[in-house]
């Protein structure tokens, strides 16, 4: 909280910044979330879904699911839900080069045996899968949706991965262009690397996986689209 606080003073240069506290682990905690935010703001124009976690060690939500995928995948999921009509202009799904390549429908809780990068990487392909289905959701209203690999940025996450073999922090700005950049504007369901576009894993493009996937996810958090 502190970290949250002086962050706050030290970008607060003739604007005005809101922070909240809430544990994305907690589907009630993030409903509070969307609440508040709404509560503050009439309308957002680009929702970033940026907050994710690198697990060493299987533990569960309090609503009891594997913690990479409930903060990772269920937490964007379900506030996405809750802002997507205060939403004006674009969504963007920080996904990572680290996705994986094929889904196990049969283990999304890591309960055949947990893996940090296993966990890790099925969360981030579902994040691509997400993306798919969201832009064709939200093309009606004018919305784009897509993801990003956001660099190699020296996190705390990659740091506990893979250790500090990236850039730092405040040079990243992959992010910012895919959420700004004018030349961006009409560009939906797509995957970003390096601040170009990049093919998404096969089974990401699979609307039966996406599907079954969706309602996966819809039962787990009990999402309304």
């Amino acid at each position: 909280m502190e970290k949250v606080t002086t962050t706050k003073r030290d970008l607060t240069k003739g604007g005005k910044i809101s922070s909240y506290t809430y544990n994305l682990a907690s589907l009630s905690q993030i409903r509070k979330f969307a609440e508040a935010i709404k509560a503050e703001h009439n309308n957002i124009d680009v929702l970033i879904n940026n907050a994710g976690v690198f697990e060493t060690q299987r533990s569960l939500s309090e609503d009891g699911y594997e913690m990479t995928w409930a903060i990772n995948v269920l937490a964007p999921f379900l506030l996405t839900s809750l802002l997507k009509d205060v939403v004006t202009d674009r969504i963007v799904n920080v996904s990572s080069i680290s996705a994986g390549s094929s889904i196990d429908f049969d283990n999304l809780q890591q309960e055949k045996g947990f893996s940090s990068h296993n966990s890790y990487s099925l969360s981030k392909l579902a994040s691509m899968m997400f993306t798919c289905d969201l832009a064709e959701h939200m093309k009606p209203k004018g919305v784009t949706v897509n993801c990003l690999d956001p660099g190699t940025v020296n996190t705390k996450m990659l740091i506990a991965g893979w250790g500090a073999c990236g850039i730092d922090v405040k040079d990243a700005n992959y992010e910012y262009k895919l959420a700004t950049d004018p030349s961006l504007a009409k560009e939906t369901g797509k995957y970003y690397v390096s601040g170009r576009e990049s093919r998404m894993p096969a089974v990401a493009k699979d609307q039966k996986f996406r599907k079954r996937l969706w309602q996966i996810m819809t039962d787990q958090t009990g999402a309304m689209y």
